[in-house]
């Protein structure tokens, strides 16, 4: 499997809606593809058109096999598996990503952890394969984080991918142009591309839906489909 572990560099950055549209999206190439919600907002499913009313989850069970019984797939044929309504510990989490290396699926599955922002992405058990996603927003507060991270990276032995991807870009910003100008030029690890803010995103949400099957032709599901493309690329690397 291709494991992806997608977290904003702060909270509110968006990090759910992506996690489900970048699902979706690879799941109409073909692709299987399974979502895990490590968060404990547990709103991964209202992507995937799961009840408000539905809020149990693995964090609810004991062992992991009695977890596989809160699996679900959504219309476009995307599993995934909500956090639940239990609070849950970083030896808990990292147990259920352990435990996600067992599920019968074909070696050419991609699995995508939803990631809290609070925990810090070396304390998850990443191999050599993984790709981490960091999303931040054009704004001082996630250019003074970026440069953070960057110092912690190279203090970290670490042998998985890192990348830094822009969502919630507003073209009608100068600022943000300027920030994201200086990043492409000056940052490693940064995408080539952002994920534009897009009145479209929060009405698929509205709808417990995602982009792709509310506005296929919209500019979100553009940035989408370039953001999964880019993934495969680098996976391939």
């Amino acid at each position: 499997m291709q494991r992806i572990f997608i977290k904003g560099i702060k909270g509110g950055i968006g990090s759910t809606s992506v996690v489900a549209n970048l699902a979706c999206v690879l799941k109409k190439s073909d692709v299987d593809v399974v979502a895990i919600d490590l968060d404990t907002k547990s709103d991964l499913g209202l992507h995937f058109g799961l009840k408000w009313t539905a809020t149990k989850g693995w964090s609810n069970e004991s062992t992991f096999d009695d977890a596989l019984l809160h699996f679900r797939k959504d219309s476009d044929g995307v599993l995934f598996l909500p956090h639940g309504d239990n609070e849950s510990t970083l030896d808990e989490i990292i147990s259920t990503i352990n435990n996600c290396k067992n599920l019968d699926y074909k070696e050419s599955a991609w699995i995508i952890f939803d990631c809290p922002s609070h925990i810090n992405i070396s304390h998850y058990p990443l191999e050599e394969n993984d790709i981490v996603i960091e999303l931040v927003t054009c704004d001082a507060i996630c250019h003074s984080l970026i440069y953070k991270r960057l110092q912690t990276l190279k203090s970290v032995e670490s042998s998985w991918k890192h990348f830094f991807v822009v969502n919630r870009y507003n073209a009608a910003s100068v600022l943000e142009f300027d920030l994201f100008s200086l990043w492409q030029s000056t940052l490693p690890f940064m995408a080539p591309f952002f994920i534009n803010s897009d009145e479209v995103i929060k009405e698929a949400t509205a709808n417990r839906n995602v982009a792709l099957n509310c506005a296929p032709y919209s500019v979100a599901n553009d940035d989408f489909e370039t953001l999964a493309g880019w993934l495969v690329s680098k996976a391939a690397n």
